[in-house]
């Protein structure tokens, strides 16, 4: 048996997270586009210093700069607003806590998120950006794809159709799981991303010119083995869906 890495293996995603974060964050109301805050650089939680990748602050920006900027400190901030444990719950509509897709294969994996349980903020800080908790890459584009099938997370197959050798063809149909945001939360979240790729992927070397795409890049800490994080390795991730108005 060759291990399928995509539902057999879990890594921590890194910022790929983020636009569900902030999707859970305008979804219940406590931020929006436009809301601002100081970023810092860090956020001391449980005497622990986190900060953005490059540990500078910003200054007042907006959630939009969160986004294109893939500021830690943004994420935080959103997931303070929610509250640790409506943070939780949304992470766990989501799928991401413990959860399989269902897809039509052997062998997938359940997420690792039992360090949320802990109820300490850090825990949910860092999950927040993507870091902390180990998905598999199923898993997280699972529930990105919410945001592209106006907040429904569905479930995922491989297979169109089966056909039997007593002559019955079964046809495999998408099937929504659940609910997860409403559809203009999933709006708004794509527009906030296309505003990421328009603005800012490449320098806008790699604009579409007949299609608006939505998308984010995630670059993760790779955790060693004996803990704490390699300080050379990373995870690199894209996630996007065109044409983001209709995908």
């Amino acid at each position: 048996h060759l291990a399928n890495p995509l539902i057999e293996r879990v890594y921590e995603m890194g910022s790929v997270v983020k636009p569900l974060t902030m999707a859970a964050g305008l979804d219940a109301g406590v931020v929006a586009p436009t809301t601002t805050y100081d970023d810092r650089g860090v956020v001391v939680l449980d005497d622990r210093e986190i900060g953005n990748y490059d540990r500078r602050g910003r200054g007042i920006v907006s959630m939009q700069e969160v986004l294109n900027q893939s500021l830690n400190t943004g994420a935080i901030y959103v997931m303070q607003k929610l509250g640790g444990e409506r943070f939780e719950k949304y992470f766990q509509n989501f799928g991401l806590l413990g959860e399989k897709t269902g897809i039509d294969l052997p062998g997938e994996l359940n997420g690792l998120a039992n360090n949320l349980k802990s109820r300490r903020a850090v825990e949910y800080a860092t999950a927040s950006f993507g870091q902390g908790i180990a998905l598999t890459p199923l898993a997280i584009t699972t529930a990105l794809s919410s945001l592209a099938n106006h907040g429904a997370l569905v479930r995922p197959f491989v297979t169109k159709e089966i056909d039997y050798e007593n002559g019955v063809t079964v046809e495999t149909k998408p099937v929504i799981r659940r609910e997860v945001l409403k559809s203009e939360t999933a709006s708004t979240v794509t527009a906030m991303l296309v505003e990421v790729v328009d603005r800012l992927l490449l320098g806008k070397q790699e604009l579409l010119t007949r299609y608006r795409l939505a998308a984010k890049t995630g670059t993760a800490q790779i955790r060693q083995p004996g803990g704490g994080y390699y300080p050379d390795r990373y995870l690199h991730s894209f996630f996007g869906y065109f044409p983001a108005s209709n995908p």
